[in-house]
C-alpha cells in the first residue's frame, strides 16, 4: 500500500471534529463571496492536470514513460502534479513530463517529518526543480500538503492519524498560527533557490496567509457535508486575489463515492490481510466520472485557475472481478490496474485500462 492512499485515509477517518471545522470555515468563507462569475468554457483552465503519485511500490521507467504519455497524448493535459518522498522519482518524472511539454508542478512530501527535516528536502527539491526550470520554463512547486497533519510539530500527536484526530480538540488551540510560520520559513527557504511559482496544497480547514504566495492552492474535495455551500466556498478563495488551483479533488469507484468524497477509501478494511472491500458497496464507474465532470464544470465557471484529479494511477489499489477484492472501489485513480499473479499483473506488464472518467476528464481537456 502507497503513501498517498494511507494519507487519505488516515486523514478523514474518524475524525467528526475535522469535518464540522472544514463545513464551519467553508460556511465563514461564505461571507466573503460574490456572484456569480460568466461561465466559461472548459479550456478556460490554465492548468489542467492530475495527480501523479511517484511513491508505490513499482517504479519502473518504461512505465512511468509509457503513463506520462498517456496523460499527454490521451487525457490531454497540459500540467502534471508530482507527489513523492523520493528526490529521483520526482526529478525522473519531471524530465519525462518536460520533454512532453507539460507544466510540472513538485509537491514533495515528508510524511511524520520535523520542520527541519521537511525544509532540509524542501530546499532540496528547489534546487532540482531550478535546474529542471533553466532547460523547461513551465515548473512550479507546492512546498508541501495538509501539513497541519502530515508534518510533526504543529498538531499533538505522534503520528498523521492522531494528529487528524487531535485537530478539533483544544490541545491543537494555536495550529494555524504555527502552520503560517511554518510555511513563511518554507517560503524563506525555496525563494532564493527557485524563480518559479510557488504555492501550497492546503486543507480546507487551514487559514493559509497567501501573501507570499504565487498560487492559492486548495485540496478540495466535494461531499455530503460541504456539497451546500462548496460552490460558495469556491468563490470566497477569489477574495486572495490570486490565482486560484485547485491542487486535488476527486471520487472514489462506487456508488454513494460522491457523497463520501475525500474518505471513500473507508469502504475498504485495510486492517484485514489481504484487505477486503465491505458489505454493501457496489463498483460504479459512471458516479465517478460524473462527480468529476461535474467538478470541471463548476471550476471552469467559476474561473479557477487550475485543477488536478486526485489521481491518475494507483497500482497498490488494484482491480478485481470478485466485489471484495476489488480495491480500486476505494480508488480516486482514473485507470484501473490488475494485481500480481493475474496475466495482466501491473508489477509484471505495467498495464491499466481507463475508467469512465478517463474518458470524461479527457473529453474535457481535450
Amino acid at each position: 500500500m502507497n503513501s498517498a492512499p494511507i494519507a487519505r485515509r488516515t486523514l478523514l477517518a474518524g475524525t467528526a471534529a475535522l469535518s464540522a471545522l472544514c463545513v464551519a470555515g467553508t460556511a465563514h468563507a461564505r461571507a466573503g463571496s460574490t456572484g456569480a462569475p460568466p461561465p466559461q468554457t472548459a479550456t478556460s483552465l490554465t492548468y489542467k492536470g492530475v495527480n501523479f503519485d511517484t511513491d508505490r511500490d513499482v517504479w519502473r521507467m518504461e512505465y512511468v514513460r509509457r503513463e506520462i504519455a498517456a496523460i499527454r497524448e490521451q487525457l490531454h493535459c497540459n500540467a502534471v502534479l508530482l507527489l513523492g518522498h523520493d528526490l529521483d522519482r520526482l526529478t525522473e518524472a519531471a524530465s519525462i513530463a518536460a520533454a512532453h511539454g507539460l507544466f510540472v508542478w513538485f509537491e514533495p512530501r515528508q510524511f511524520d517529518k520535523d520542520a527541519e527535516q521537511t525544509l532540509a528536502f524542501l530546499g532540496t527539491v528547489a534546487c532540482a526543480a531550478e535546474q529542471l526550470r533553466t532547460r523547461h520554463r513551465g515548473v512550479g512547486i507546492a512546498v508541501g500538503t495538509e501539513l497541519s497533519i502530515f508534518m510533526s510539530g504543529l498538531v499533538p500527536g505522534k503520528d498523521y492519524n492522531e494528529r487528524g484526530q487531535a485537530l478539533g480538540h483544544p490541545e491543537s488551540a494555536g495550529y494555524q498560527e504555527r502552520l503560517n510560520t511554518f510555511l513563511d520559513r518554507a517560503l524563506k527557504t525555496v525563494r532564493p533557490l527557485f524563480k518559479g511559482r510557488v504555492t501550497y496544497s492546503s486543507g480546507e480547514w487551514e487559514e493559509v496567509n497567501w501573501r507570499g504566495f504565487d498560487v492559492v492552492g486548495v485540496n478540495l474535495y466535494r461531499n455530503a457535508d460541504n456539497k451546500a455551500i462548496y460552490t460558495e466556498g469556491l468563490r470566497a478563495l477569489q477574495r486572495h486575489g490570486k490565482p486560484v488551483v485547485i491542487t486535488e479533488f476527486g471520487c472514489c469507484t462506487f456508488t454513494g463515492a460522491k457523497e463520501q468524497g475525500g474518505s471513500g477509501f473507508n469502504v475498504v478494511d485495510w486492517q484485514r490481510e489481504p484487505p477486503v472491500v465491505k458489505d454493501g458497496y457496489v463498483r460504479n464507474e459512471r458516479e465517478q466520472a460524473s462527480e468529476i465532470g461535474e467538478l470541471l464544470a463548476l471550476y471552469t465557471a467559476e474561473r479557477v485557475e487550475g485543477a488536478f484529479v486526485y489521481n491518475f494511477i494507483a497500482p497498490d489499489s488494484p482491480h478485481s472481478p470478485q466485489r471484495r477484492h476489488d480495491l480500486d472501489i476505494a480508488s480516486f485513480a482514473l485507470v484501473k490496474t490488475f494485481p500480481t499473479g493475474t496475466r495482466r499483473g501491473y508489477a509484471q506488464t505495467g498495464q491499466w485500462e481507463p475508467k469512465h472518467a478517463f474518458h470524461t476528464v479527457a473529453g474535457r481537456f481535450r
